[in-house]
């Protein structure tokens, strides 16, 4: 037993190394493949890792922070509401019948509509404001959680609901202390993809009509082909949506540690 617990953070340390290696690797062949190695893709094409120093320079640091934040606040903001409504929105669904027959259709209609292809209409009723670009990434967060949140509530374990009965818990107890903790494990997916999603939703709107964001620089970059500009904003919506992407991931595990799950 001793012994086990010995290996495993040596085993935790060997994954991570591996994870490190392999992003030195990627970064390794970007340096080869363009002007600063080999040259073996035009500048153009692929703009090389110094060009892409040289651009954050250029454009100077305090400018990109201040699109990064831009754009961080319109996801995180916008993510944030959609997921709470459509939480609420499932679990209420889940809970009344007469409420699920109304908004399932409605739901269910309009889900696989684009939330992109809508962008004329958001910029026609709120123009270039903020609140466009909230709602733009609140209605696609809503989609996949409202229906994220009723499949796991009907999936829920039935024994868990019928010892919660059998002790006299009522429908609203048992939603409270068995269907919600139980459903959260089963939320992580929602909200990882839901987040990625976001991001997307942010550039779109911030190609439409912005005067700041990460979208808005490499619109601004893609006018003049200026390829390593656009190249830096694209690296730094990895690094940030990774960086959300690993809270995410820590928050669900840390809500739900007392869930077991497969090594």
């Amino acid at each position: 037993m001793l012994s086990n617990r010995r290996h495993k953070p040596s085993r935790k340390w060997v994954f991570i190394s591996i994870s490190v290696l392999s992003v030195l690797g990627f970064y390794l062949l970007w340096y080869l493949m363009t002007d600063d190695g080999f040259a073996v893709i035009r500048p153009l094409m692929f703009p090389s890792p110094s060009m892409v120093v040289d651009s954050l320079l250029t454009l100077s640091p305090e400018t990109v922070f201040r699109h990064v934040y831009m754009t961080t606040y319109r996801m995180l903001l916008g993510w944030s509401l959609g997921v709470v409504l459509g939480i609420c929105v499932g679990l209420a669904m889940s809970y009344s019948p007469v409420l699920r027959s109304v908004l399932d259709p409605l739901i269910e209609s309009f889900r696989p509509v684009p939330v992109i292809a809508l962008l004329p209409f958001f910029i026609l009723w709120f123009g270039i404001d903020e609140i466009g670009k909230i709602v733009m990434i609140l209605l696609g967060t809503f989609m996949i959680m409202v229906v994220n949140t009723y499949e796991s509530v009907i999936n829920v374990n039935p024994i868990y609901v019928r010892a919660a009965e059998s002790l006299g818990a009522d429908k609203f107890s048992i939603y409270r202390t068995v269907v919600v903790p139980a459903i959260l494990p089963s939320l992580a997916a929602g909200l990882r993809i839901s987040s990625a999603l976001s991001f997307t939703l942010v550039v779109a709107s911030e190609f439409m009509g912005a005067q700041s964001g990460l979208g808005y620089m490499i619109m601004s970059a893609r006018r003049t082909l200026t390829t390593e500009t656009i190249f830096l904003g694209c690296l730094i919506f990895g690094i940030v949506s990774t960086i959300i992407d690993f809270g995410i991931r820590k928050a669900i595990n840390y809500l739900t540690r007392w869930s077991e799950r497969a090594p």
